[in-house]
């Protein structure tokens, strides 16, 4: 920082009485990161939503490279798709060159209703492993090369 003391917070907490909690950051490390790529705002995010979240996030992803996750419940079954971001122009359009990432550890968090017996990967047409163990279920994704879909039923 260019002021090496200062009296502006650079982030603000707040908990309430009804378990409710609060993050303000002041700066703009959302903007930054999105245009800078900076890791230590990254973390500094995400470890914000899960503070604020209370850890209670429905999906884990582990593994190498930059990837953009959705989750998506349809009636009996969950839909994840995972699209691979990372290329040698990371941030800079169009992307030249598709570079294949994984393995990743996938947990989802399953829904009291639907019981995750199997799970397909729609892209690669592999059918992983499916393990579960309280409430979550557990597979591997190889590897990815532009984006994967995960069916679990």
């Amino acid at each position: 920082m260019r002021e090496p003391q200062s009296d502006t917070p650079g982030l603000i907490l707040r908990q309430n009485a009804n378990a409710g909690r609060v993050a303000f950051l002041p700066a703009d490390l959302d903007r930054r990161f999105a245009r800078d790529n900076l890791p230590d705002h990254g973390n500094l995010l995400a470890n914000l939503f899960r503070w604020v979240a209370r850890d209670n996030i429905p999906l884990r992803v582990e593994g190498p490279g930059l990837i953009d996750c959705h989750l998506y419940r349809q009636t009996d079954h969950l839909i994840l798709h995972i699209i691979n971001l990372t290329n040698a122009g990371t941030w800079r359009a169009p992307v030249e060159e598709l570079i294949s990432i994984g393995p990743f550890r996938v947990q989802v968090a399953l829904p009291k209703d639907i019981r995750a017996r199997n799970v397909r990967l729609l892209v690669s047409g592999v059918k992983p492993r499916l393990s579960t163990k309280e409430g979550w279920a557990n597979f591997e994704i190889k590897s990815i090369l532009d984006h994967e879909v995960a069916v679990l039923s």
